[in-house]
């Protein structure tokens, strides 16, 4: 089947981490075929979208997670930083439900995302909105415009809250004059783009619009493990330092447990780079970002909170894993991780330098892990590339 050339609009969340590791590519893929793109999303995205030669569709009203977490409700939420007088158990269970940054990006906050993309949409006139599935507002506002849908799953597991959240989307379709949607799981219709192997998803979360595709942004261990000692690498992300509380505890026991083993370690310590007074073990350097995608080639073992950007490149890469899980899909990331036999989870209240070591020691001695996710790397390399995955896109326009 032959397919024109399509304006499509890819939407996002104002975060780099959910920018760049698919959305980006994706664009990128679109636009080799032919295709008119732009990643509507806050105006703090220009330059970041510029850096990649992508057109930027700026929403003026779009709140940052900086501007989210400036409200003070918001920010004492349980589970959140400002958050006070909470036990472990606690914080850990209100990190593992729907969270108010999630409540408010499927509430008012998409209602607001949709409005300005509603409006910019009249000048720009999309033939189809794609958006990355933690962002609601190209989902309401595909639903106003009456245009075609597709998400980026750049977070499987985050579509277990979609019957949680089927009240509070089917509120914002009303204020948009819009019939309420029947079906909680109707935001993932259409085209459901995964980036890992559908035997990554429990049976649960498989919908019939699922299909697999292949990012161009990582490739799988092709050579020998280099000699002398393993490299493990470790992190935690970009945003957990500005949500978590426990960040510089958490980096301080990594870079120690890193210290007492065997290995190389290297440690991405973010924005807590600047003021580090923690331990500084000869055996792991210490950078404020390390380069993740060409590291976990090399990695024996990744150590992280499990978010999914991190997960689905070691995936692609047939890294082990010790999770750390601190918020939103992380838990579940770190389940699945469990499941299928790829590495261990260890609750953030347990992760002291002594368990950390123990759980890492663990992954590097017992060769079935690493076998374990080499077997799921194989299925990912199998995986039809984005270059076809835009061909599907513009179909659906």
């Amino acid at each position: 089947m032959t397919v024109g050339r399509k304006r499509i609009v890819l939407t996002c969340l104002p975060l780099y981490s959910h920018l760049a590791p698919v959305v980006v590519p994706v664009a990128h893929a679109l636009s080799r075929a032919g295709h008119t793109v732009a990643v509507a999303t806050a105006p703090a995205m220009a330059a970041g979208l510029a850096r990649h030669g992508i057109e930027h569709l700026s929403l003026p009203n779009v709140r940052t997670l900086e501007e989210l977490l400036a409200d003070p409700v918001v920010f004492t939420s349980p589970g959140m930083p400002g958050a006070e007088g909470e036990d472990p158990g606690e914080t850990a269970r209100a990190r593992e439900e729907v969270g108010p940054v999630t409540k408010a990006h499927a509430g008012g906050l998409a209602g607001i995302f949709a409005r300005d993309l509603i409006g910019a949409s009249a000048a720009w006139r999309p033939d189809l909105i794609v958006r990355e599935c933690n962002e609601f507002g190209g989902y309401l506002a595909a639903e106003r415009l009456e245009l075609p849908r597709a998400v980026l799953d750049i977070a499987p597991f985050t579509s277990a809250h979609l019957p949680l959240l089927h009240d509070t989307l089917n509120g914002q379709l009303a204020e948009l004059g819009l019939p309420p949607a029947e079906d909680a799981w109707r935001p993932n219709d259409g085209l459901l783009a995964a980036v890992v192997p559908a035997a990554w998803y429990p049976e649960s979360l498989r919908r019939p619009s699922l299909r697999s595709y292949r990012p161009d942004i990582v490739t799988a261990h092709d050579v020998s493990p280099a000699p002398g000692r393993p490299l493990v690498l470790a992190g935690l992300g970009t945003v957990m330092h500005a949500v978590v509380p426990e960040v510089p505890r958490l980096l301080a026991a990594m870079v120690t447990a890193l210290g007492e083993l065997p290995c190389r370690g290297v440690v991405s310590l973010g924005p807590a780079a600047g003021d580090w007074s923690g331990p500084r073990p000869p055996n792991v350097r210490l950078v404020r970002f390390a380069p993740q995608r060409e590291l976990l080639g090399e990695a024996a073992v990744f150590l992280s909170h499990g978010g999914f950007g991190g997960v689905h490149e070691a995936l692609h890469t047939a890294t082990p894993m010790v999770n750390v899980p601190l918020l939103g899909d992380a838990p579940d990331n770190a389940r699945r991780v469990t499941e299928l036999g790829l590495g261990l989870r260890l609750d953030p209240a347990a992760a002291t330098p002594e368990a950390l070591a123990d759980a890492v020691g663990r992954v590097l001695a017992d060769e079935g892990f690493a076998r374990r996710a080499t077997e799921l790397a194989r299925l990912a390399a199998r995986m039809p590339g984005f270059d076809v995955l835009a061909g599907d896109l513009a179909a659906l326009a």
